[in-house]
């Protein structure tokens, strides 16, 4: 997977408009400072990731465990979430916890999910048969 600097590329943060209920992040790799699109999430998340990752103390043994990471920051005044996933196995039943988290808000009417996909894979086709309630939208990117 190329790096930050290989891709000379940056999330454009203008397409977090206010119908835009949330992020999901896959990627192949444990959520890390170096996964292309943090700088952009730390700061639209007001920090949180960065603290999550440099408050924790992970032990060798745990690296192991997959797991996804959500996030919560206000944008226009409304909830918005960033879940980030490490692409494994059981991965739709993480993906399913996280859209009942969300079905939890019935009165939100926004549908849109930005989709950050840095894996191989094709998600949008995927997350759009398996949760037809929602829109998925490809995160663009730009050069810098």
């Amino acid at each position: 997977m190329p790096s930050r600097i290989d891709l000379n590329l940056q999330i454009v943060i203008d397409q977090f408009t206010p119908d835009i209920l949330g992020v999901f992040w896959i990627t192949n790799e444990e959520l890390n400072s170096e996964l292309l699109g943090f700088n952009e999430f730390n700061y639209l998340f007001d920090g949180l990731i960065s603290q999550y990752l440099y408050g924790q103390n992970i032990d060798a043994s745990d690296i192991h465990l997959e797991r996804s990471n959500v996030f919560f920051t206000l944008n226009f005044n409304q909830k918005l979430f960033l879940a980030h996933f490490k692409v494994h196995n059981e991965m739709a039943g993480s993906l399913d916890e996280q859209i009942a988290l969300i079905q939890e808000n019935k009165n939100s009417d926004r549908k849109n999910i930005l989709v950050f996909n840095l894996t191989e894979k094709n998600w949008g086709s995927d997350l759009e048969k398996r949760y037809p309630q929602f829109n998925f939208m490809n995160l663009e990117l730009t050069k810098i």
